[in-house]
């Protein structure tokens, strides 16, 4: 098992789109963190509110950190699904996966192994994302008082939600084998229109998928009506990336490449 998660990490560092969803989780939520609190302070010290409904710095830093989530799904789909990506004409069209089965044989130890790879990369990168974010968004307000409360349950939720995501997309990708479907979906639906936010219009029924479970567990405004406490949201949350990573180990193990 630990040369398998050797050659799982040696793959996941070397992806060509890693660098990618780095820059996508840590680079584009410390900016928008850093453009919104930066309105707040000089709404503050204008007493011109402009495009802002108030200044509260409740959720500052906290808000950017759900567009974060673009990152850490494509980290998720492009570990698995860079397993069926067939190579050039050139080296026989083959795929990853015909590698991996010969050097690692059993397909439930090969996905545990990628698995537990990306959880801990995953996790790094949410702590990392988060940590900067806030850092850049308390720096941004200056004067103004971040009213955060205590924030390491809210921390701890944050990172909760980054990772939960991963796996989510990564059985996902495992599920079609492919990335395309699940890259396009997920990326829509946390970054332009949240299906699950759409259907909670519809029914309460909603609040239960993952990331509306786990909205409140780091924001207080979420929009969502009569949401999930933070404690139900966690474990929710942890329901799903369960069914995930049990999902994507069963379907990689039944397959045949």
């Amino acid at each position: 098992m630990r040369r398998a998660m050797r050659a799982e990490a040696l793959k996941l560092c070397t992806l060509p789109g890693i660098w990618l969803a780095g820059l996508l989780a840590l680079a584009v939520p410390m900016l928008l963190a850093w453009l919104a609190s930066s309105q707040i302070r000089r709404a503050v010290e204008t007493g011109q509110l402009g495009a802002l409904y108030d200044t509260s710095t409740t959720d500052s830093g906290f808000t950017a950190l759900t567009v974060a989530q673009v990152g850490f799904v494509v980290l998720g789909v492009l570990s698995v699904s860079s397993e069926y990506v067939r190579n050039a004409q050139a080296v026989g069209r083959g795929r990853q996966l015909t590698t991996s089965m010969v050097a690692t044989p059993g397909g439930a130890r090969r996905m545990v192994a990628k698995l537990t790879v990306l959880l801990g990369f995953a996790t790094v990168l949410a702590v990392a994302a988060t940590a900067g974010t806030l850092a850049v968004a308390r720096w941004a307000l200056g004067g103004v008082e971040a009213t955060w409360g205590n924030p390491w349950p809210r921390v701890a939720g944050a990172v909760f939600f980054l990772v939960t995501v991963t796996v989510i997309a990564a059985a996902l990708a495992e599920l079609v084998r492919g990335g395309a479907l699940p890259l396009t979906l997920l990326v829509i639906n946390s970054s332009a229109v949240s299906f699950s936010f759409l259907l909670s219009k519809v029914t309460p029924l909603a609040r239960y998928a993952p990331d509306l479970a786990l909205a409140h567990t780091f924001l207080t405004d979420t929009a969502i009506q009569d949401p999930l406490s933070p404690g139900a949201g966690m474990l929710v949350g942890a329901a799903w990336g369960v069914a995930a990573i049990i999902l994507a180990v069963l379907l990689h193990a039944r397959r045949e490449a």
